[in-house]
């Protein structure tokens, strides 16, 4: 049982790139089963979602933040756990680009790297250190289908950081047990955002495609990645930990 339950309190949960596309269907999830939910995005538009969903009744606000600045993400973790105790955080925020690996400079590969690796190492660092006092809590990172197989298109470095996001996923999960911490993550195959559309060449072949290569026969809704993310950081898994919990239609088999 939370802190945040046994004094109360909604249970807190803290979502990065929160702003839109998956992000937003996590947090609108985690919130509708009565989470306190902070969505953080370096994009201001956050505190339009935020009011969006506030405006239907849902416990939701938006903090602008840049996932990449240790000190500021820090403190973002740090304030909404000091207002509703964090029992759920999701590393969402992450960035996607195609490119012929022989083009790309130092500087892109670093910019990419800061937020689909280094910022989910910090984010999740400043989890644990406001959960291992509590004994508990649920840390869930979003990877992707490409940790496991090559993109389509030629992401070499987007695809390098979401295996690193795997492997990060289930260190981190034997480090955290006995804290009572579980590490789990997601990794969604071809989810219907924008973010997926404007990596394609031809984005209205996209469902085309998806009827033909897509076992189930349908792109993915973002909804369907929080509806794993929720299972994951619900009591339902409190025995679950150390998982990546692939949500592809069935693009892997």
């Amino acid at each position: 049982m939370s802190e945040a339950t046994v004094t109360g309190q909604a249970p807190g949960a803290l979502v990065t790139g929160g702003a839109r596309g998956i992000g937003r269907a996590i947090a609108e999830r985690l919130a509708r089963r009565g989470d306190h939910v902070v969505i953080v995005d370096r994009d201001p538009s956050v505190n339009v979602t935020a009011s969006a969903l506030q405006e239907i009744g849902l416990d939701v606000e938006g903090r602008v933040a840049d996932v990449t600045d240790v000190a500021a993400i820090q403190a973002v973790v740090a304030d909404a756990d000091e207002s509703s105790p964090l029992g759920t955080v999701v590393n969402n925020a992450g960035v996607a680009w195609s490119q012929p690996l022989t083009d790309i400079t130092p500087e892109r590969f670093d910019a990419l790297m800061a937020v689909n690796l280094r910022a989910v190492f910090f984010v999740l660092q400043a989890a644990a250190r406001a959960m291992i006092p509590r004994g508990s809590g649920s840390i869930v990172n979003v990877s992707s289908t490409s940790a496991f197989t090559a993109s389509t298109n030629p992401m070499v470095p987007y695809d390098t950081s979401k295996g690193a996001v795997r492997m990060l996923t289930v260190a981190a999960a034997r480090e955290m047990a006995p804290h009572g911490i579980r590490v789990n993550a997601v990794a969604p195959g071809t989810i219907d955002t924008d973010l997926t559309r404007g990596l394609m060449a031809a984005p209205a072949s996209l469902d085309a495609q998806a009827e033909t290569l897509i076992p189930l026969g349908r792109l993915g809704a973002p909804s369907d990645v929080a509806e794993a993310v929720a299972y994951l950081t619900s009591e339902a898994a409190s025995y679950v930990t150390g998982h990546v919990l692939v949500v592809d239609g069935g693009w892997l088999t």
